[in-house]
Protein backbone atom coordinates (compact mmCIF):
# COMPACT_ATOMS: atom_id res chain seq x y z
CA UNK A 1 0.00 0.00 0.00
CA UNK A 2 1.12 3.31 -1.24
CA UNK A 3 1.10 6.51 1.51
CA UNK A 4 0.63 9.97 0.15
CA UNK A 5 1.85 13.04 1.95
CA UNK A 6 0.18 16.18 0.47
CA UNK A 7 1.66 19.64 0.85
CA UNK A 8 0.30 23.02 0.53
CA UNK A 9 2.17 26.04 -0.48
CA UNK A 10 1.58 29.15 0.93
CA UNK A 11 3.54 32.43 1.86
CA UNK A 12 5.48 30.70 4.47
CA UNK A 13 6.87 28.32 1.73
CA UNK A 14 5.27 24.32 1.58
CA UNK A 15 3.13 23.60 4.81
CA UNK A 16 2.17 19.65 5.04
CA UNK A 17 -1.47 19.37 5.22
CA UNK A 18 -1.74 18.73 8.88
CA UNK A 19 -0.63 22.29 9.88
CA UNK A 20 -2.49 24.46 7.86
CA UNK A 21 -5.28 24.22 10.47
CA UNK A 22 -2.89 25.56 13.15
CA UNK A 23 -1.54 28.31 11.33
CA UNK A 24 -5.06 29.61 10.94
CA UNK A 25 -5.75 29.18 14.49
CA UNK A 26 -2.44 31.04 15.26
CA UNK A 27 -3.31 33.85 12.50
CA UNK A 28 -6.59 34.17 14.27
CA UNK A 29 -5.28 34.99 17.44
CA UNK A 30 -3.07 37.32 16.49
CA UNK A 31 -5.93 39.29 15.25
CA UNK A 32 -7.72 39.54 18.40
CA UNK A 33 -5.02 40.37 20.29
CA UNK A 34 -4.86 43.51 18.13
CA UNK A 35 -8.31 43.83 18.44
CA UNK A 36 -8.38 43.82 14.56
CA UNK A 37 -12.10 41.14 14.57
CA UNK A 38 -13.11 43.10 17.89
CA UNK A 39 -15.49 46.45 17.64
CA UNK A 40 -17.08 48.39 20.07
CA UNK A 41 -21.06 47.83 20.14
CA UNK A 42 -23.92 50.52 19.09
CA UNK A 43 -26.49 51.16 21.95
CA UNK A 44 -29.79 52.57 20.01
CA UNK A 45 -32.40 52.07 22.70
CA UNK A 46 -32.55 50.76 26.41
CA UNK A 47 -29.94 47.50 26.91
CA UNK A 48 -29.02 45.44 29.07
CA UNK A 49 -24.68 44.85 28.98
CA UNK A 50 -24.39 41.30 29.43
CA UNK A 51 -20.98 40.60 27.97
CA UNK A 52 -17.78 42.80 28.92
CA UNK A 53 -16.53 44.94 26.14
CA UNK A 54 -16.58 48.39 24.34
CA UNK A 55 -20.43 50.06 24.20
CA UNK A 56 -21.27 53.76 23.01
CA UNK A 57 -24.46 55.50 21.88
CA UNK A 58 -25.11 55.92 18.24
CA UNK A 59 -28.30 58.18 19.47
CA UNK A 60 -29.89 59.46 22.35
CA UNK A 61 -32.73 57.92 23.58
CA UNK A 62 -35.32 60.42 25.15
CA UNK A 63 -38.47 60.19 26.83
CA UNK A 64 -37.64 56.29 27.91
CA UNK A 65 -40.33 55.03 30.26
CA UNK A 66 -37.82 51.92 31.33
CA UNK A 67 -37.24 51.32 34.54
CA UNK A 68 -33.63 51.23 33.79
CA UNK A 69 -32.27 52.23 30.67
CA UNK A 70 -28.70 50.85 30.77
CA UNK A 71 -28.20 48.00 32.83
CA UNK A 72 -24.38 46.93 33.09
CA UNK A 73 -24.25 43.89 35.07
CA UNK A 74 -20.75 42.31 34.12
CA UNK A 75 -17.22 43.27 34.72
CA UNK A 76 -14.70 44.95 32.41
CA UNK A 77 -17.17 47.46 29.99
CA UNK A 78 -16.53 50.69 28.82
CA UNK A 79 -19.30 52.66 27.86
CA UNK A 80 -18.80 55.85 25.80
CA UNK A 81 -21.72 57.91 25.65
CA UNK A 82 -20.09 60.02 22.83
CA UNK A 83 -22.09 63.18 24.34
CA UNK A 84 -25.42 61.50 23.55
CA UNK A 85 -28.34 61.95 26.22
CA UNK A 86 -30.29 59.21 28.05
CA UNK A 87 -33.71 60.82 28.92
CA UNK A 88 -36.37 59.65 31.02
CA UNK A 89 -39.80 60.65 32.26
CA UNK A 90 -39.63 61.72 35.53
CA UNK A 91 -40.47 57.85 36.97
CA UNK A 92 -39.32 58.36 40.72
CA UNK A 93 -37.70 54.73 41.20
CA UNK A 94 -35.76 54.59 37.53
CA UNK A 95 -32.83 54.71 37.08
CA UNK A 96 -30.56 56.27 33.64
CA UNK A 97 -27.73 53.78 34.03
CA UNK A 98 -26.92 51.36 36.72
CA UNK A 99 -23.69 49.65 37.25
CA UNK A 100 -24.48 46.61 39.55
CA UNK A 101 -25.00 42.65 39.63
CA UNK A 102 -26.64 40.85 42.39
CA UNK A 103 -24.67 38.30 42.84
CA UNK A 104 -21.08 39.48 42.24
CA UNK A 105 -19.09 42.55 42.66
CA UNK A 106 -18.51 44.33 39.42
CA UNK A 107 -15.00 46.24 38.67
CA UNK A 108 -13.51 47.88 36.18
CA UNK A 109 -16.30 49.20 34.37
CA UNK A 110 -15.55 53.05 32.95
CA UNK A 111 -18.80 55.29 32.09
CA UNK A 112 -17.91 58.49 30.11
CA UNK A 113 -19.04 61.22 27.80
CA UNK A 114 -23.06 60.95 28.76
CA UNK A 115 -25.83 62.82 29.65
CA UNK A 116 -28.63 61.23 32.09
CA UNK A 117 -31.49 63.13 32.38
CA UNK A 118 -35.40 62.93 34.14
CA UNK A 119 -34.84 59.87 35.85
CA UNK A 120 -35.17 59.24 39.37
CA UNK A 121 -31.74 58.67 39.86
CA UNK A 122 -28.99 59.65 36.96
CA UNK A 123 -26.27 57.16 37.68
CA UNK A 124 -26.13 54.41 40.25
CA UNK A 125 -23.33 52.76 41.77
CA UNK A 126 -23.92 49.68 43.79
CA UNK A 127 -21.41 47.22 44.86
CA UNK A 128 -18.81 47.99 42.51
CA UNK A 129 -15.22 48.93 42.73
CA UNK A 130 -11.97 50.19 40.68
CA UNK A 131 -14.32 51.75 38.40
CA UNK A 132 -14.62 54.98 36.60
CA UNK A 133 -17.65 57.74 35.85
CA UNK A 134 -15.75 60.40 33.73
CA UNK A 135 -17.70 63.58 32.43
CA UNK A 136 -21.02 62.28 33.12
CA UNK A 137 -23.77 64.93 33.54
CA UNK A 138 -26.26 64.25 35.70
CA UNK A 139 -29.44 66.46 35.53
CA UNK A 140 -32.95 67.20 36.41
CA UNK A 141 -33.34 63.41 37.78
CA UNK A 142 -36.50 63.52 40.23
CA UNK A 143 -33.58 61.99 42.94
CA UNK A 144 -29.90 62.36 43.42
CA UNK A 145 -27.63 62.60 40.32
CA UNK A 146 -25.08 60.55 41.20
CA UNK A 147 -25.58 57.78 44.08
CA UNK A 148 -22.80 55.56 44.98
CA UNK A 149 -23.85 52.57 47.18
CA UNK A 150 -21.19 49.84 48.76
CA UNK A 151 -18.92 51.27 45.84
CA UNK A 152 -15.08 50.88 46.82
CA UNK A 153 -11.96 52.80 45.42
CA UNK A 154 -14.04 54.36 42.18
CA UNK A 155 -13.34 57.70 40.36
CA UNK A 156 -15.78 60.00 39.57
CA UNK A 157 -13.92 62.99 37.72
CA UNK A 158 -15.43 66.32 35.58
CA UNK A 159 -19.23 65.30 36.04
CA UNK A 160 -21.49 67.61 36.16
CA UNK A 161 -24.41 67.21 38.69
CA UNK A 162 -27.22 69.96 38.44
CA UNK A 163 -30.80 70.74 39.13
CA UNK A 164 -31.37 67.31 40.49
CA UNK A 165 -33.83 66.95 43.04
CA UNK A 166 -32.01 65.53 45.97
CA UNK A 167 -28.62 65.34 46.54
CA UNK A 168 -26.17 65.63 43.32
CA UNK A 169 -23.56 63.31 44.27
CA UNK A 170 -24.54 60.82 47.05
CA UNK A 171 -21.98 58.59 48.87
CA UNK A 172 -23.51 56.13 51.27
CA UNK A 173 -23.32 52.21 52.81
CA UNK A 174 -19.58 51.68 52.79
CA UNK A 175 -18.78 53.55 49.71
CA UNK A 176 -15.31 53.95 50.93
CA UNK A 177 -12.09 54.95 49.57
CA UNK A 178 -13.58 56.73 46.09
CA UNK A 179 -11.37 59.89 44.18
CA UNK A 180 -13.97 62.54 43.44
CA UNK A 181 -11.97 65.27 41.62
CA UNK A 182 -13.11 68.48 39.18
CA UNK A 183 -16.82 67.68 39.38
CA UNK A 184 -19.23 70.36 39.27
CA UNK A 185 -22.15 70.24 41.41
CA UNK A 186 -25.12 73.03 41.70
CA UNK A 187 -28.55 73.86 41.73
CA UNK A 188 -29.34 70.38 43.88
CA UNK A 189 -32.39 70.80 45.82
CA UNK A 190 -30.87 69.29 48.65
CA UNK A 191 -27.35 68.72 49.61
CA UNK A 192 -24.49 69.33 46.98
CA UNK A 193 -22.18 66.16 48.26
CA UNK A 194 -23.53 63.92 50.68
CA UNK A 195 -20.58 61.56 51.81
CA UNK A 196 -21.84 59.56 54.90
CA UNK A 197 -18.88 57.20 54.11
CA UNK A 198 -14.99 57.20 55.06
CA UNK A 199 -11.45 57.50 53.49
CA UNK A 200 -12.93 59.24 50.28
CA UNK A 201 -10.76 62.17 48.56
CA UNK A 202 -12.59 65.07 47.37
CA UNK A 203 -9.88 67.62 45.56
CA UNK A 204 -11.19 70.56 43.32
CA UNK A 205 -14.85 70.42 42.96
CA UNK A 206 -17.15 73.52 42.49
CA UNK A 207 -19.73 73.18 44.89
CA UNK A 208 -22.67 76.15 44.02
CA UNK A 209 -25.96 77.26 44.49
CA UNK A 210 -27.26 74.34 46.20
CA UNK A 211 -30.51 74.15 48.45
CA UNK A 212 -29.07 72.00 51.54
CA UNK A 213 -25.47 71.58 52.29
CA UNK A 214 -22.90 72.47 50.06
CA UNK A 215 -20.61 69.18 51.28
CA UNK A 216 -22.36 67.58 54.38
CA UNK A 217 -20.12 64.73 55.96
CA UNK A 218 -21.41 62.26 58.32
CA UNK A 219 -18.22 59.50 57.78
CA UNK A 220 -14.59 59.51 59.10
CA UNK A 221 -11.16 60.03 57.91
CA UNK A 222 -12.00 62.32 54.54
CA UNK A 223 -10.17 64.81 53.04
CA UNK A 224 -11.31 67.72 51.24
CA UNK A 225 -8.94 69.73 49.22
CA UNK A 226 -9.29 73.07 46.86
CA UNK A 227 -13.18 72.76 46.52
CA UNK A 228 -14.87 76.22 46.01
CA UNK A 229 -17.68 75.84 48.22
CA UNK A 230 -20.34 78.95 47.56
CA UNK A 231 -23.67 80.14 47.41
CA UNK A 232 -25.76 77.52 49.16
CA UNK A 233 -28.68 77.88 51.18
CA UNK A 234 -27.49 74.91 53.67
CA UNK A 235 -23.87 75.63 55.33
CA UNK A 236 -21.25 75.30 53.26
CA UNK A 237 -19.48 72.35 54.69
CA UNK A 238 -20.97 70.62 57.25
CA UNK A 239 -19.64 67.86 59.70
CA UNK A 240 -22.09 65.78 61.90
CA UNK A 241 -20.94 63.30 64.12
CA UNK A 242 -17.83 63.03 61.74
CA UNK A 243 -14.42 62.03 63.00
CA UNK A 244 -10.90 62.49 62.20
CA UNK A 245 -11.65 64.44 58.78
CA UNK A 246 -9.37 66.92 56.76
CA UNK A 247 -10.54 70.37 55.77
CA UNK A 248 -7.96 71.97 54.03
CA UNK A 249 -7.60 74.77 51.04
CA UNK A 250 -10.84 75.29 50.54
CA UNK A 251 -12.77 78.53 49.54
CA UNK A 252 -16.34 78.92 51.42
CA UNK A 253 -18.04 81.89 50.61
CA UNK A 254 -21.76 83.34 50.90
CA UNK A 255 -23.38 80.21 52.51
CA UNK A 256 -25.23 79.98 55.78
CA UNK A 257 -22.68 79.13 58.30
CA UNK A 258 -19.39 78.91 56.30
CA UNK A 259 -17.87 75.35 58.52
CA UNK A 260 -20.25 73.59 61.30
CA UNK A 261 -18.77 71.21 63.17
CA UNK A 262 -21.59 69.31 65.55
CA UNK A 263 -22.96 66.42 67.07
CA UNK A 264 -19.87 64.38 68.58
CA UNK A 265 -17.71 65.68 65.92
CA UNK A 266 -14.08 64.82 67.29
CA UNK A 267 -9.95 65.54 65.80
CA UNK A 268 -11.16 66.84 62.19
CA UNK A 269 -8.51 69.41 61.25
CA UNK A 270 -9.24 72.40 59.38
CA UNK A 271 -6.52 74.02 57.88
CA UNK A 272 -5.61 76.85 54.97
CA UNK A 273 -9.28 77.38 54.48
CA UNK A 274 -10.88 80.72 52.98
CA UNK A 275 -14.09 81.32 54.95
CA UNK A 276 -15.90 84.85 53.86
CA UNK A 277 -19.15 86.47 53.16
CA UNK A 278 -21.14 83.92 54.97
CA UNK A 279 -24.62 84.57 56.20
CA UNK A 280 -23.88 83.58 59.84
CA UNK A 281 -20.66 82.47 61.26
CA UNK A 282 -17.55 81.77 59.57
CA UNK A 283 -16.79 78.63 61.65
CA UNK A 284 -19.62 77.17 64.45
CA UNK A 285 -18.71 74.61 66.41
CA UNK A 286 -21.29 72.86 68.65
CA UNK A 287 -22.82 70.86 70.43
CA UNK A 288 -19.40 68.29 71.74
CA UNK A 289 -17.07 69.10 68.63
CA UNK A 290 -14.45 68.39 70.83
CA UNK A 291 -10.33 67.36 70.10
CA UNK A 292 -10.55 69.77 66.85
CA UNK A 293 -7.56 71.38 65.45
CA UNK A 294 -8.19 75.27 63.63
CA UNK A 295 -5.39 76.19 61.96
CA UNK A 296 -4.11 78.59 59.00
CA UNK A 297 -7.46 79.73 57.65
CA UNK A 298 -9.29 83.12 57.31
CA UNK A 299 -12.38 84.04 58.33
CA UNK A 300 -13.26 87.44 57.08
CA UNK A 301 -16.88 89.25 56.77
CA UNK A 302 -18.77 86.95 57.75
CA UNK A 303 -22.13 88.51 59.15
CA UNK A 304 -21.68 87.10 62.53
CA UNK A 305 -18.74 85.75 64.36
CA UNK A 306 -15.29 84.34 62.74
CA UNK A 307 -15.45 81.72 65.06
CA UNK A 308 -18.01 80.57 67.53
CA UNK A 309 -17.49 77.84 69.73
CA UNK A 310 -20.58 76.27 71.81
CA UNK A 311 -20.48 73.57 74.41
CA UNK A 312 -17.36 72.55 73.00
CA UNK A 313 -13.91 71.88 74.30
CA UNK A 314 -10.35 70.80 73.62
CA UNK A 315 -10.15 72.23 70.55
CA UNK A 316 -6.94 74.15 69.35
CA UNK A 317 -7.84 77.82 67.43
CA UNK A 318 -4.16 78.84 66.24
CA UNK A 319 -2.55 81.20 63.31
CA UNK A 320 -5.94 81.99 61.81
CA UNK A 321 -6.58 85.49 60.74
CA UNK A 322 -10.64 86.76 61.93
CA UNK A 323 -11.03 90.25 60.42
CA UNK A 324 -13.70 92.44 60.00
CA UNK A 325 -16.92 90.36 61.18
CA UNK A 326 -20.07 92.01 61.64
CA UNK A 327 -20.05 90.43 65.24
CA UNK A 328 -17.58 89.03 67.33
CA UNK A 329 -14.33 88.02 66.03
CA UNK A 330 -14.26 84.72 68.60
CA UNK A 331 -17.20 83.85 70.58
CA UNK A 332 -17.32 81.37 73.31
CA UNK A 333 -20.50 80.20 75.43
CA UNK A 334 -20.79 76.76 77.42
CA UNK A 335 -17.39 75.54 76.97
CA UNK A 336 -17.16 73.45 80.33
CA UNK A 337 -14.58 72.55 82.27
CA UNK A 338 -12.26 71.43 79.40
CA UNK A 339 -10.23 74.65 77.91
CA UNK A 340 -9.99 75.32 74.62
CA UNK A 341 -6.56 76.33 73.49
CA UNK A 342 -6.51 79.70 71.37
CA UNK A 343 -3.40 81.63 70.16
CA UNK A 344 -0.88 83.20 67.87
CA UNK A 345 -4.35 84.49 66.37
CA UNK A 346 -5.25 88.02 64.27
CA UNK A 347 -8.38 89.41 65.47
CA UNK A 348 -9.11 92.67 63.75
CA UNK A 349 -12.92 93.28 64.58
CA UNK A 350 -15.15 96.09 66.08
CA UNK A 351 -15.33 93.49 68.45
CA UNK A 352 -12.92 90.80 68.82
CA UNK A 353 -14.13 88.40 71.38
CA UNK A 354 -17.35 87.94 73.45
CA UNK A 355 -17.09 84.88 75.97
CA UNK A 356 -20.31 84.52 78.01
CA UNK A 357 -21.27 82.15 80.89
CA UNK A 358 -21.00 79.74 81.66
CA UNK A 359 -17.23 79.58 80.19
CA UNK A 360 -14.61 77.69 81.35
CA UNK A 361 -10.83 78.68 81.67
CA UNK A 362 -10.04 78.67 77.98
CA UNK A 363 -5.80 79.18 77.57
CA UNK A 364 -5.29 82.13 75.32
CA UNK A 365 -1.47 82.37 75.54
CA UNK A 366 1.43 79.83 75.38
CA UNK A 367 4.82 80.23 77.54
CA UNK A 368 6.69 83.11 75.24
CA UNK A 369 8.90 81.40 72.92
CA UNK A 370 11.37 83.18 69.83
CA UNK A 371 9.25 82.44 67.03
CA UNK A 372 7.74 84.65 64.43
CA UNK A 373 4.50 85.43 65.50
CA UNK A 374 1.44 85.90 62.84
CA UNK A 375 2.19 89.56 62.99
CA UNK A 376 5.20 89.45 62.47
CA UNK A 377 7.50 89.60 65.68
CA UNK A 378 10.49 87.99 66.94
CA UNK A 379 8.64 86.40 69.86
CA UNK A 380 4.76 84.26 70.00
CA UNK A 381 2.66 84.06 72.76
CA UNK A 382 -0.80 85.11 72.94
CA UNK A 383 -3.11 86.82 70.07
CA UNK A 384 -3.06 90.28 68.20
CA UNK A 385 -6.00 92.21 69.18
CA UNK A 386 -6.47 94.88 66.59
CA UNK A 387 -9.39 97.13 65.87
CA UNK A 388 -11.14 99.21 62.62
CA UNK A 389 -10.88 102.43 64.91
CA UNK A 390 -7.12 101.77 65.93
CA UNK A 391 -7.93 100.99 69.87
CA UNK A 392 -7.76 97.85 69.63
CA UNK A 393 -5.95 96.27 72.97
CA UNK A 394 -2.76 95.27 70.90
CA UNK A 395 -2.36 98.72 68.96
CA UNK A 396 -2.40 101.07 72.48
CA UNK A 397 -0.89 99.14 74.86
CA UNK A 398 3.05 99.50 75.00
CA UNK A 399 5.10 96.43 73.74
CA UNK A 400 8.82 95.23 74.39
CA UNK A 401 10.00 92.39 71.78
CA UNK A 402 6.68 92.12 69.96
CA UNK A 403 4.55 91.71 73.81
CA UNK A 404 2.77 93.75 75.00
CA UNK A 405 3.69 94.62 78.42
CA UNK A 406 0.04 93.91 80.61
CA UNK A 407 -1.76 90.92 79.80
CA UNK A 408 -5.73 91.32 78.13
CA UNK A 409 -8.27 90.43 80.30
CA UNK A 410 -11.13 88.72 78.36
CA UNK A 411 -13.58 87.76 81.06
CA UNK A 412 -13.42 85.88 83.92
CA UNK A 413 -10.69 83.18 83.87
CA UNK A 414 -10.02 84.53 80.47
CA UNK A 415 -6.70 86.05 80.26
CA UNK A 416 -4.20 86.40 77.16
CA UNK A 417 -0.94 87.04 79.32
CA UNK A 418 1.08 87.54 76.72
CA UNK A 419 -0.87 89.92 73.57
CA UNK A 420 1.06 90.64 70.50
CA UNK A 421 1.95 93.97 69.54
CA UNK A 422 -0.14 94.20 66.56
CA UNK A 423 0.76 94.96 63.43
CA UNK A 424 -1.31 95.61 59.42
CA UNK A 425 -1.82 92.34 58.10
Amino acid sequence: MVSSTVFIKGPWGWLHQGNVCIVVLIILAGLAMTGAVSAATPITGPMVITVPGDYYLANSILNSGSGVCIDITVPNVVLDGKGQTIDGIDKADSIGIRVWNAGMTLFNVIVKNVITSDWGTGVYLSDVKNSQLEKVTASSNTGSGISLNMALRNTIKTCVASENGAVGILLYDYSDSNMLTGNTVSSNLADGFRINTNNNNMQNNKILNNKGQGIQIWGNYNTFTGNTVTGNKGDGIYLYSANGNLITKNTVKLNAQGIRVTEESYNNEITGNTVQNNTYNGLLMINTANGNTVSGNTFDMNSDSGIRIVRSGENTVIGNFVRNNLKEGIYLWDTGTVSNVIVNNYFYNDKNAGVYTPVGANRWNLPQSAQTSITGGKNSGGNSWGQPNGQGFSQITPATNGICNKPYTIATSNVDNLPLKWAKK
